[in-house]
């Protein structure tokens, strides 16, 4: 197995303008975790997607998408298979040219990060780290596939994936416990009991680790002041915000856009 990491993007965010056409493909597979609603023609059928949408690049496949609605969000990875890693991916019964919908791709998202991050890393196992990660990152969108063919026991599980993934697209709200409990006719304590057992993380842990992801997509592609990123993420204090981003990065948003110069 030589699967091979050419290079990957998280959380990347994009207006309605957004569009992407490559007639002979990228030159190499392409994994698409889309985090919103989107259009994409392949084999000259159209898909309008739902949001946590997987879609696996055959190589030489072409490449047609765009965003329908105000913002398009997802994460990508490009890598390279031979036919051993055919086989492995095969064998997963993973779909290509195929977009699959499913209930939450929050964790799926989470590899991609690490595998970003890694890639950009001076570690000295790097190169077997990132297939590893490649790896785990197939299995799992294998387990996820068969895991939704079947509706889980929790009656809620709908409504409460697609909380969380209006919770990691829209990280600027202004999430209240009580509000959001009250619309799912629960009360605030049994409501977070479910989401705990559903997700394994709290309501809010997501929010801020949303609020977080946004932040730090902002401070590295935007030269806007630490004010407004704060605002931006749902935060009315600038204290709040930089206490819970360096909660959740170590640093401070200055020290972490610094980093990044």
């Amino acid at each position: 197995m030589i699967m091979q990491f050419h290079k990957s993007g998280y959380y990347h965010q994009h207006d309605k303008d957004f569009r992407i056409e490559r007639p002979d493909g990228s030159g190499d597979y392409l994994l698409l975790l889309v985090r919103t609603a989107g259009w994409f023609r392949i084999h000259g059928t159209d898909y309008h997607t739902s949001p946590n949408t997987i879609l696996l690049y055959k190589k030489g496949t072409p490449q047609l998408y765009r965003a329908c609605e105000a913002l398009y969000s997802d994460d990508w990875l490009h890598f390279h298979m031979d036919e051993s890693d055919l086989s492995f991916v095969s064998k997963l019964e993973i779909p290509f040219d195929t977009p699959v919908q499913v209930h939450d791709i929050h964790d799926l998202s989470l590899l991609i990060k690490d595998i970003t991050y890694e890639h950009y890393s001076d570690n000295i196992h790097k190169e077997e780290t990132l297939l590893l990660y490649l790896q785990i990152l197939l299995l799992k969108i294998s387990e996820k596939l068969h895991k939704d063919a079947y509706q889980p026991d929790n009656i809620y599980y709908d409504k409460l994936s697609n909380l969380r993934s209006q919770i990691y697209n829209m990280p600027y709200k202004d999430w209240d416990m009580e509000s959001i409990s009250a619309s799912m006719s629960l009360s605030k304590y049994y409501f977070q009991h479910l989401y705990k057992n559903t997700f394994g993380v709290t309501a809010m842990q997501d929010i801020i680790q949303s609020r977080t992801d946004h932040a730090r997509y902002l401070l590295s592609t935007t030269r806007i002041s630490i004010h407004e990123v704060g605002q931006m993420c749902g935060y009315n204090s600038d204290t709040h915000f930089i206490r819970q981003f360096k909660g959740q990065t170590g640093v401070t948003p200055s020290e972490y856009r610094s980093t990044l110069q």
